[in-house]
């Protein structure tokens, strides 16, 4: 039993000391409440030790992202774009895992991975596309501004024509880059929200992962 608390414990690097200590405890009461005492007998009641450790870390990343939007929710307060899809992309990955270390969810996973595939071609072609308008209209800008510079000193008028150009062009990117930029991170936050359902949904649960509350 000792064996398996100790291969738990070895899997939770990324959670804190006191989280780690957290869950070491529970799943150590609740074995010797149980009367477990051998490795197999654990990993009968309980799953493999990387099974339920990826578990553990996929809860705790989406009751952090929940917290955290409830917090913000309450207090006003926005947190930064990127380091919210950060989480998002880091839950949807810890998600992902714990799915993979279950069998029984496989097939569901499969079907899953196909629609979510099917999803970020779509969503990745549009991407690609939107990307190379912006380079070529931020090169149309440069090309403006560069021209314009040159032929401002012998043709006033026609050079301001081609700065005007210019400047609008890159005025045009950057706001094309922002417009890039939040789509992705909605995008992100759409394929976070699935996961989380799709695992609250499909993930089984032992007797005591039901009765442990973070």
């Amino acid at each position: 039993m000792n064996d398996y608390i100790q291969a738990i414990e070895k899997l939770l690097g990324q959670l804190t000391t006191a989280e780690q200590q957290d869950v070491v405890e529970y799943y150590r009461e609740y074995l010797l409440d149980a009367r477990i005492e051998t490795y197999q007998q654990a990993v009968d009641e309980l799953g493999t030790p990387r099974s339920l450790a990826r578990k553990v870390l996929a809860d705790y990343s989406i009751r952090m992202s929940e917290r955290a939007t409830k917090e913000n929710a309450s207090t006003g307060q926005s947190r930064s774009s990127v380091q919210a899809t950060k989480n998002n992309v880091r839950t949807v990955w810890l998600i992902v895992l714990a799915l993979l270390s279950t069998p029984v969810t496989i097939p569901i996973l499969i079907v899953v991975a196909a629609l979510l595939f099917a999803m970020v071609a779509v969503l990745g072609s549009l991407v690609v596309a939107v990307i190379a308008i912006v380079f070529s209209v931020m090169a149309l800008g440069l090309v403006g501004i560069v021209a314009g510079l040159f032929v401002i000193w012998q043709t006033p008028w026609t050079g301001l024509f081609y700065l005007g150009i210019g400047l609008f062009s890159l005025g045009a990117c950057i706001i094309g880059w922002l417009i890039l930029k939040w789509f992705g991170s909605k995008v992100v936050w759409a394929l976070s929200w699935a996961a989380k359902e799709i695992y609250r949904r499909f993930i089984p649960r032992s007797r005591a992962e039901r009765g442990r509350k973070l």
